[in-house]
C-alpha cells in the first residue's frame, strides 16, 4: 500500500488528475463488461471516442504521451481489476486511441498451452503491439479483432 502511495505522489498534478479519471472509467468498464457483449462495448467506445463531446474524456488526456497514458492506465486498472486486467486495460487504451484519432485494433486471443484454455487482450497499431510485448502476445492465437 505504501508503494502505491509513493508512486501516486511522484506523479505530476496532470497525471494524478488523469489517473483519478481513468480509475473511474475502469470501474465503469467493470459494470459495462458485466452488462454488454464485447463487440457492442467496443462499438460504443469507438463511436464515443470519435464523437466531439466524448473524445475529451478523460480531461487533458491529449496533453500526455502514449507512454504516460499506458502507465496511468496500468495503474488505474490494477486498482479496479487486480491481476486479470488485460481486457479493461486494452479497452481503455482502445478508447483513448479513438479519442486521439489514432489507429488501433483491440485484439482478443486464446492459448491452449499446457492443456489449459487461457485468454488475453491487447491493442495493436499497424500490427505493432502497444502496451504489451510481442513475445507475450505471440503465445496467443487471435480470434477477434475490433478496429477503431
Amino acid at each position: 500500500m505504501l508503494n502505491r502511495i509513493q508512486r501516486f505522489t511522484k506523479l505530476t498534478l496532470l497525471e494524478q488528475a488523469l489517473l483519478l479519471q481513468l480509475s473511474l472509467l475502469a470501474f465503469g468498464l467493470k459494470t459495462a463488461l458485466a452488462m454488454l457483449p464485447i463487440p457492442r462495448l467496443t462499438s460504443l467506445l469507438s463511436r464515443a471516442g470519435s464523437s466531439h463531446w466524448f473524445n475529451r474524456i478523460p480531461l487533458f488526456h491529449s496533453r500526455c504521451t502514449l507512454d504516460q497514458l499506458l502507465r496511468l492506465i496500468d495503474l488505474a486498472t490494477t486498482v479496479s481489476h487486480g491481476e486479470s486486467r488485460c481486457l479493461p486495460r486494452s479497452l481503455l487504451l482502445f478508447w483513448l486511441l479513438c479519442a486521439r484519432r489514432e489507429p488501433g485494433d483491440l485484439c482478443l486471443g486464446v492459448s491452449t498451452s499446457l492443456n489449459k484454455l487461457d485468454g488475453h487482450a491487447w491493442v495493436e497499431q499497424g500490427g505493432i503491439v502497444v502496451g504489451d510485448t510481442r513475445t507475450f502476445t505471440d503465445r496467443y492465437t487471435p480470434f477477434l479483432r475490433f478496429p477503431a
